[in-house]
């Protein structure tokens, strides 16, 4: 610390030790702020992640720091992080078993019209609609003459392909062409068996499972 000539006027003097401690109360109140923004940075995210501490969003540090504070800075990058970190779970739907959820997200017990011989399984439309559309290239030919989709039967580790078709006249969506002859068959479905189908985003391919007899 510098010092000061015990000669030097008293209003020089006074100036200076002012000068000092308002310097030595920015530089404990700025120290003060990181330790108190490092201690943010390790705790829990999710309190972290609330930004409702800054009124209206408006991003004012509210530890009335007289120097800069980065506590901001680590809220956003933090928030940030944990909305691709959930963009990412919610895109990986062929991973969700790994968590506890139930990866099969369309489930059907088999009737006796999905073995017949029309050679074809009837999806509930609003189930077709929000896990296989979204996932079918060119889908304007579903509804002529329909588009060939691979199918992964993941109990016999075999790789197949049905056609997906959308009937015109009544909406229905169908997997139909080779049902009969690779699944009914092959896998000895009855009327009872349930059946599971899910989108692997990964490997672009539609996954097959007989996930319990009737």
């Amino acid at each position: 610390m510098a010092l000061f000539n015990i000669h030097d006027s008293p209003s020089s003097s006074s100036s200076y030790l002012s000068s000092s401690i308002t310097t030595n109360a920015a530089d404990l109140d700025s120290l003060s702020c990181k330790r108190k923004c490092r201690q943010q940075e390790t705790s829990n995210i999710s309190s972290l992640l609330d930004l409702s501490s800054y009124p209206n969003e408006t991003n004012v540090c509210l530890h009335l720091s007289l120097s800069f504070c980065n506590c901001i800075q680590i809220a956003k990058k933090l928030k940030l992080a944990h909305q691709e970190t959930n963009l990412d779970a919610a895109g990986t739907s062929s991973d969700s078993s790994t968590n506890g959820a139930d990866p099969w997200k369309i489930k059907k017990v088999l009737t006796a019209s999905d073995l017949g011989n029309n050679s074809r399984l009837l999806l509930k439309k609003e189930l077709a609609k929000k896990w296989v559309v979204p996932f079918v290239d060119k889908l304007a030919e579903a509804e002529k003459d329909g588009v060939k989709v691979p199918v992964f039967d993941v109990d016999t580790q075999s790789l197949r392909s049905l056609v997906f078709k959308i009937w015109p006249s009544n909406g229905s969506h169908v997997f139909i062409d080779t049902w009969n002859k690779d699944f009914v068959a092959k896998r000895n479905l009855k009327a009872g068996d349930e059946i599971g189908l899910k989108w692997d985003k990964k490997e672009k391919k539609f996954d097959f499972s007989v996930l319990r007899r009737g």
